[in-house]
């Protein structure tokens, strides 16, 4: 039996660049951290049976993948050609649709799992790339190498991807005070709101190439982003904060799914009981909204949770994806 785990992430400033319809045109510019939150695959072979067993929110059994409904797994095993008797079992920290990039984290945790399975060595680079290429290649689905990248390498990250598609992966270059101020005072709360990112990304997409106007706005959101990764790594946590919100006024002004009344109420809650800024985590329309206190945690948590939230608390992962049981 193999266990393969990968982190979740929380998008900190320059969302939305790495897309495809933005980055191929002007390049991309991400800052994003990940977290002690994970999706784990469970692989273990099958000798005595003739099926595939795979288990998530539904049970599949299959003699052959391209029977399987689960897309990431079917195009992750026929990309990678291994049909045999096989059990898959997916567990995760966190529900899914709440903006933390769970789906392409299962697909980068499933990919380490059978390239391990398979007595193959592969980098954390070369992983990235194959979800990529698994999600936007072959399942054509609308998005960047954000979520994959972030799964893989693990940290606080900046992304950088070249008009070819190309990224080029740094590690933020924060100090150990900073980064543990940066943990203490950043805190996270469940809206309750699940969104469908794809639709939230393809929204997006259809507003920039259609209004030059939202374009404009994708340069503000990457230059905000850079203002941000300065600020980390001079250790002005204020500006930080500042930036965070900042970001996320820009962001709302991008598309109508990306706050709603209800999320709007929330993050005013948390701006007037301490916190510097704050952003939804991830696509927008749901999921987790991300503060920066510095003063008034106890205060700000009280607020939330009188409005009905759910605190999630979380560290950094510094390790990205990796076997964490190989009992074979």
């Amino acid at each position: 039996m193999l266990v393969a785990r990968a982190p979740l992430r929380i998008s900190i400033a320059g969302g939305g660049t790495d897309l495809p319809f933005y980055s191929s045109k002007f390049g991309g510019d991400l800052v994003s951290a990940a977290i002690d939150k994970y999706n784990y695959i469970i692989l273990e072979e099958r000798e005595f049976y003739n099926e595939t067993f795979i288990r998530y929110m539904q049970n599949e059994v299959v003699k052959d993948i391209k029977d399987i409904k689960h897309t990431r797994v079917k195009a992750a095993l026929e990309y990678n050609k291994l049909n045999e008797p096989i059990e898959i079992t997916s567990l995760a920290d966190v529900p899914s649709g709440t903006g933390l990039g769970s789906s392409s984290t299962y697909l980068v945790a499933l990919l380490k799992a059978i390239h391990t399975y398979k007595g193959e060595d592969v980098s954390k680079k070369e992983v990235a790339e194959e979800a990529a290429h698994i999600e936007m290649g072959i399942l054509k689905e609308p998005i960047g190498k954000h979520d994959q990248y972030m799964a893989s390498f693990g940290g606080i990250r900046r992304l950088k991807i070249d008009k070819n598609g190309s990224v080029n992966v740094s590690v933020a270059n924060i100090s150990q005070s900073v980064l543990y101020d940066l943990s203490y005072n950043m805190l996270m709360f469940n809206t309750g709101v699940k969104r469908d990112a794809i639709n939230i990304i393809s929204e997006q997409k259809i507003n920039a190439e259609s209004e030059e106007a939202k374009m404009e706005l994708m340069h503000i959101i990457k230059d905000i982003g850079k203002k941000i990764i300065c600020a980390l790594e001079e250790g002005d946590l204020t500006t930080f904060g500042k930036c965070l919100n900042d970001h996320w006024n820009a962001k709302k002004k991008f598309s109508n799914n990306m706050s709603s009344t209800i999320i709007d109420r929330y993050y005013n809650i948390g701006i007037e009981n301490g916190a510097l800024g704050g952003k939804i985590v991830g696509a927008g329309g749901g999921g987790f909204l991300l503060f920066y206190c510095e003063d008034k945690k106890r205060v700000l948590k009280e607020a939330m949770i009188n409005a009905g939230l759910k605190e999630l608390l979380f560290n950094f992962d510094f390790d990205g994806v990796k076997i964490v049981y190989d009992g074979r």
